[in-house]
């Protein structure tokens, strides 16, 4: 789907939104997005550099305990592949 395409799908679904609970919570995630600085969207980076960072990372926080059930974690990722719509 084209960029303008989707943002005037978006201009339209808000307008039908009466929640303000809900507009607030949208409102405030789109304003986090446009301050956020570029080097913040490294998720999917994959120089060398990025890739042996995250991994750092993810041991740093194995070592804290930071850590999740597989069977959590599996059950997350499929409600996330079922609600991605495309």
């Amino acid at each position: 789907m084209k960029t303008q395409v989707v943002k005037q799908t978006i201009h339209e679904l808000v307008d039908q939104i009466e929640d303000n609970e809900l507009l607030t919570l949208y409102l405030k995630l789109l304003e986090r997005e446009i301050k956020k600085p570029i080097s913040d969207s490294t998720f999917f980076a994959t120089t060398d550099e990025d890739l042996v960072a995250r991994a750092h990372a993810s041991m740093n926080s194995i070592e804290k305990g930071d850590t999740r059930n597989i069977k959590d974690f599996k059950k997350d990722v499929d409600t996330w592949k079922k609600n991605r719509a495309m």
